[in-house]
């Protein structure tokens, strides 16, 4: 393209980020008495936030409701208390009506991780539902505290590393029921695209999804996907569909580290020790670990007036665990539908408690992650 015709195409898109920000941004100051109508799903009579009055806060926000059953739903109340914490602001809403605004998908996975966890914590269902599901919101307060002191908050999220675990999980099932590549390719795409519907939206679930639904399609028509091309892609997808996440410290977070590894970690020399695999790969997993920490300390510094000495240590201690813990819940959850999923829980259990109790006894170190 010419540097006229793309300078164009620069002008336009930002035109129309521009126009969808005004149009869909809350703008309104929330003061207590106020009559709202908010979207979002309750758990135990609390909630994140997705829209008020439609549109769409420029924070985190969240809810507090009483007498109202678990599920997606649709509230209309008036703000009888405020609350400003240090995940966001909450609201505590006299509800007036309720109505229904289901999403299938998800409610059958919640059905079947409340199945499965059943006859263990309370913890472990709402491990799994904010690790497969995204519902960060359920996790106990004081344990976020310990993944973000410890720099590994990124694990509570939805991001590439469950993407990957999907896309690869089932192109290595297809594979082994000689499914051709076109078909098995296009079957994956569909399947992650129905699991994406279920988590609903979040910047790395978003970006995830597009980078890999272009690998997947890519894949489809025998085309080479160029991965710089996709995250740019994504980049811009993502602002014009949802324009008020370029006030969300999980969008910023999610593009940076991926930007850090695209265009930062791959072109650095690696380790290439001879007859020394495994050697390499710790010692170019720790420089992928460093690389994506410089390249987030200044988000940790604008949002969280900190910053994260030493994540990198721990990074490479948890994200395995981590890793293993989300591999075992998809195929535990998969197992489970066909009445199998007794064989994996304990382990699922145990990795649980493990992860756990290492994101404790590492939050323990002095100076992991320094307060400004």
């Amino acid at each position: 393209m010419k540097k006229i015709e793309i300078g164009a195409l620069i002008v336009f898109i930002a035109s129309i980020f521009f126009f969808r920000l005004y149009i869909i941004t809350y703008k309104e100051k929330v003061e207590i008495g106020d009559v709202v109508e908010i979207t979002g799903r309750v758990d135990a009579g609390k909630g994140r936030i997705e829209t008020i009055d439609g549109k769409y806060f420029l924070e985190n926000t969240y809810f507090l409701v009483n007498k109202v059953e678990d599920g997606e739903k649709i509230i209309l109340g008036d703000i009888e208390n405020i609350k400003n914490l240090k995940w966001g602001t909450q609201y505590k809403l006299n509800v007036q009506e309720v109505r229904e605004n289901k999403n299938i998908f998800k409610e059958f996975f919640i059905m079947k991780i409340k199945k499965i966890s059943e006859n263990y914590t309370i913890g472990l269902e709402n491990f799994l539902r904010a690790t497969i599901l995204g519902e960060g919101h359920l996790i106990d307060n004081e344990l976020k505290e310990l993944f973000r002191y410890t720099g590994t908050a990124h694990l509570l999220v939805i991001s590439g590393l469950h993407i990957g675990v999907i896309i690869s999980g089932i192109v290595l099932l297809l594979l082994k029921l000689k499914i051709s590549k076109r078909i098995r390719y296009f079957l994956t795409f569909l399947i992650l695209s129905i699991y994406v519907l279920s988590i609903g939206k979040s910047p790395s679930v978003l970006r995830s999804y597009i980078m890999g639904g272009i690998y997947l399609l890519g894949n489809v028509i025998y085309e080479k996907v160029n991965t710089k091309k996709s995250f740019l892609i994504a980049f811009i997808i993502s602002l014009l569909i949802y324009p008020t996440w370029i006030y969300s410290i999980s969008f910023w977070m999610s593009y940076v580290a991926v930007f850090s590894i695209i265009f930062i970690y791959q072109k650095l020399p690696k380790f290439n020790i001879r007859k020394k695999i495994y050697l390499n790969k710790i010692l170019n997993s720790i420089l992928l670990t460093i690389v994506v920490q410089i390249s987030m300390t200044p988000i940790f510094y604008i949002f969280f007036k900190n910053i994260p000495l030493l994540s990198f240590f721990t990074n490479i201690l948890l994200i395995p665990i981590a890793s293993i813990f989300i591999i075992i819940g998809f195929i535990t959850l998969f197992l489970s539908n066909f009445y199998l999923e007794f064989l994996l829980l304990p382990i699922l259990n145990y990795s649980y408690i493990f992860l756990i109790e290492s994101v404790q006894l590492l939050s323990r170190i002095p100076y992991l992650t320094l307060e400004l």
